[in-house]
């Protein structure tokens, strides 16, 4: 009797290796999505010290270009982006005309902090963010003007440059305690840290002579109040120190600044954002994954967003538009590619077609 034994055939180089090439690039595709991804790029710092609402902002100028960076680093997951074009509003003062924005912070989380703008840009290129500090007191001021929004909303609707800010912190009533400082910066390369000092009053950090500012979480008006000193600030400064030309003043550049000092853990960075404020072009990263980001100009975003539209919500008579951050790296149009990832799956995916081509199968064999 005779039995036939077949054992699988072997299949074609060429065939395979394309099989295994367009498998391997759907991979490429959807991981750089993955949280998982990031943990392929290192932290410039060797150890990092985790304080609740850490957060590293810095403003830099050179001749006509200014930018802003931001890393806000928090406990919390739902972050959110609202867009606000410029609009007519009624205040407890009487009716003004706002300027629009872009807003960035945490919303559903059930949190105190939702739903307030931590930071953000408006039209006028002014923007500003915020350090966490241990609280102090300060001295009120009751019979000044109140606040009626958010610390961060009121400023970038009404306030143009640097110079308005710091009028606005002083003709306003803010309680009598303070936990934290507002980095500012506008334009025309006037940046200011508003930080509460020793004396219970306001003080205005101003660069003297460099062409750039950096806040942490220490205090820059009072040392003591705060962690002091910060790796990251050392980092930051250390780093800009070397932008020392308009040429060197890029993009690139300031994404390192915020990669090399980003969180991770408990408090890891949420979301990043890099400012040019002459331009108003905006670059926001997404859980401190600095190979994707999702590029938009404020004035362009701004003259899509109309009361009524897509989700555009409506809170006393003043409209803006809501976007979870994580939605806006979702379409591939907006992911910059890993092209050294690209490259490892290519390399894994024709050594394993190496592997597999000279596993040779044996000929079907004949069994008397």
């Amino acid at each position: 009797m005779k039995v036939q034994v077949f054992e699988i055939k072997r299949l074609k180089y060429l065939s395979l290796l394309i099989i295994s090439i367009a498998l391997i690039f759907l991979l490429y595709l959807i991981l750089p999505n993955l949280s998982f991804v990031t943990s392929i790029k290192q932290s410039y710092l060797t150890q990092n010290t985790i304080y609740p609402n850490s957060c590293t902002i810095f403003s830099v100028n050179h001749s006509n270009k200014v930018f802003f960076g931001n890393n806000e680093d928090y406990c919390l997951s739902g972050t959110y982006m609202w867009l606000a074009p410029s609009q007519e509003i009624t205040t407890p003062n009487g009716s003004i005309t706002t300027y629009g924005g872009v807003g960035f912070g945490f919303k559903y989380n059930n949190d105190p902090t939702d739903g307030h703008i931590q930071g953000g840009m408006n039209d006028q290129g002014l923007c500003l963010d915020g350090n966490g500090l241990p609280t102090v007191s300060m001295n009120p001021y009751p019979e000044r003007e109140p606040k009626y929004m958010s610390l961060a909303a009121q400023i970038l609707i009404e306030c143009k440059n640097v110079s308005d800010v710091i009028d606005w912190f002083l003709s306003h009533y803010l309680g009598d305690s303070w936990g934290c400082q507002v980095h500012v910066a506008d334009a025309s390369g006037d940046s200011v840290v508003v930080s509460v000092g020793p004396e219970g009053e306001f003080n205005f950090t101003r660069k003297i002579s460099s062409n750039y500012l950096v806040s942490t979480n220490f205090n820059l008006a009072n040392y003591a109040n705060g962690y002091y000193p910060c790796i990251r600030y050392t980092t930051a400064c250390n780093m800009l120190v070397n932008i020392t030309s308009e040429e060197n003043l890029t993009f690139d550049a300031c994404r390192d600044v915020l990669d090399a000092v980003h969180m991770e853990g408990e408090y890891a960075t949420k979301y990043s954002n890099i400012f040019d404020l002459v331009n108003l072009n905006c670059y926001l990263f997404y859980n401190h994954n600095f190979n994707l980001n999702y590029i938009f100009n404020l004035g362009e975003e701004l003259a899509s967003v109309h009361r009524g539209g897509e989700n555009v919500i409506e809170e006393n008579g003043f409209y803006f538009k809501e976007i979870r951050i994580s939605s806006l790296f979702i379409e591939d149009n907006h992911i910059i590619p890993s092209y050294p990832l690209l490259l490892l799956f290519i390399n894994l995916a024709f050594v394993s077609t190496i592997l597999i081509y000279r596993y040779k199968t044996v000929r079907p064999k004949i069994w008397v």
